[in-house]
């Protein structure tokens, strides 16, 4: 009889091709989106920028150079004391040294610029940020630094709001340069017997260590697993919908005066909702395997967490219908498809890595089915063995038992509306 109404169900299935389409399509659709939108996200890329950048320099450094030497000289200041020249040259160290230099120079564009073409380049929404050198301004910075001056001058910076990112990246730059020059100034003030340039290109002795080593995935396994972990739990909605119809139309009811056992009826919702879940898991991951070529390091390991989670799901739908039955009411199922559901895929990190974002909300979520699942998979794929993954194999046992017992005890008794 068990073995009837599990083929009952099945069917039921199989002749609600919309169902069957949302439980097998709409999660391979979900991994194709993601895994192609999110993948430089997932492996850690950096948005290729590209700033374009206008140098306007409203006075020419060399004669301010020349200019701060002379009175140095006049206040009996030997130029000697001034052997790199080169080194004055604020504005242009800044220039070439950093905007045009090798690291920098496959994101930016400088242009130099003259007072006529400012206001045509400001209107431009294809630069990313204005440098505006004031007159003197290299002059009263050389005196400052020579001087111990609190009053330095400002650049003046003129950003494209609408570029904020490379915005930030031009302050960005801008700051750690005039770090730099504060440096350099306390440790000639200290008398330190190294320069700043020395203290930044040292190399650090030692060794780094990894303590643990584990295989990165791809934005295609990642999703390929979170989208089947989540969509597992619409199996549970979906046969729970299915036996509450029954009762609607009273299938349950003439099993019950046919003197069939309720527990029986129990337990093939229980078993129908494990099968089903079971099939789709292979579906999705047989789908990742011949279009991603998702391969799993161990099949057993595989199809052990795969069960598992599959009986978990047989739980949730036993539990969905048990409530349904009590309350006589489908609202507790559309309630677990609509929120429950979203709420445990983001614990459970079906949508993104959610350690990244807090490991305490990690930590919960890996008490959710989907949540121990996805990580049992992922940690897999990284090479760890079924004994490595077994804690959370029994969180998914756990949680089977407690959604059996709370069904159990939510079960309407024989003879009660």
């Amino acid at each position: 009889m068990i073995l009837q109404l599990i083929k009952k169900q099945l069917l039921l299935l199989l002749r609600n091709p919309i169902q069957l389409l949302m439980l097998l399509v709409l999660p391979i659709i979900l991994i194709v989106i993601l895994s192609t939108a999110l993948s430089g996200f997932m492996q850690g890329d950096n948005p290729q920028l590209t700033l374009k950048i206008a140098w306007l320099e409203q006075q020419d450094e060399t004669s301010q150079v020349d200019e701060f030497l002379e009175n140095m000289n006049e206040l009996d200041v030997s130029s000697d004391a001034f052997p790199d020249k080169d080194a004055l040259h604020m504005t242009t160290t800044l220039r070439e040294d950093v905007f045009l230099s090798e690291e920098l120079s496959s994101m930016i564009e400088l242009q130099q610029i003259d007072e006529s073409e400012k206001e045509k380049i400001m209107e431009d929404a294809d630069y990313t940020a204005i440098i505006e050198v004031p007159e003197d301004f290299t002059l009263e910075l050389l005196q400052a630094i020579a001087f111990e001056n609190n009053s330095v001058p400002q650049l003046e910076l003129y950003v494209n709001q609408e570029h904020q990112i490379g915005a930030e990246v031009v302050e960005s730059i801008i700051h750690n340069f005039n770090e730099i020059l504060v440096m350099n100034q306390f440790m000639e003030v200290s008398e330190l017997p190294i320069t700043f340039e020395e203290l930044y290109n040292n190399e650090v002795t030692g060794e780094i260590k990894h303590i643990e080593q584990r295989t990165p995935i791809s934005s295609q396994a990642y999703y390929t697993i979170g989208m089947a972990v989540m969509n597992a739990l619409y199996v549970a909605s979906t046969l729970g919908f299915f036996a509450y119809r029954e009762k609607e139309i009273h299938v349950f009811d003439r099993l019950i005066v046919a003197d069939m056992s309720r527990w029986k009826f129990f337990f093939s919702v229980l078993i129908s909702g494990a099968i089903v879940s079971f099939l789709q898991l292979l579906f999705i991951f047989t789908f990742s395997w011949l279009v991603f070529k998702i391969t799993w390091p161990s099949i057993m390991s595989f199809l052990t967490i795969s069960l598992f989670l599959a009986l978990a799901v047989g739980g949730t739908t036993v539990l969905l219908t048990a409530i349904s039955y009590r309350i006589n009411s489908e609202e507790i199922i559309g309630f677990f498809s609509g929120i429950i559901v979203s709420i445990f895929a983001f614990l459970g990190g079906s949508f993104f890595p959610v350690g990244e974002l807090s490991p305490l909300i990690q930590q919960i979520g890996n008490l959710t089915p989907n949540g121990a699942s996805l990580s049992a998979y992922i940690q897999l794929l990284q090479g760890a063995s079924l004994r490595e993954i077994a804690s959370y194999i029994l969180v998914l046992i756990c949680f089977t038992f407690l959604s059996i017992l709370l069904a159990v005890i939510s079960y309407p008794k024989r003879g009660s509306k």
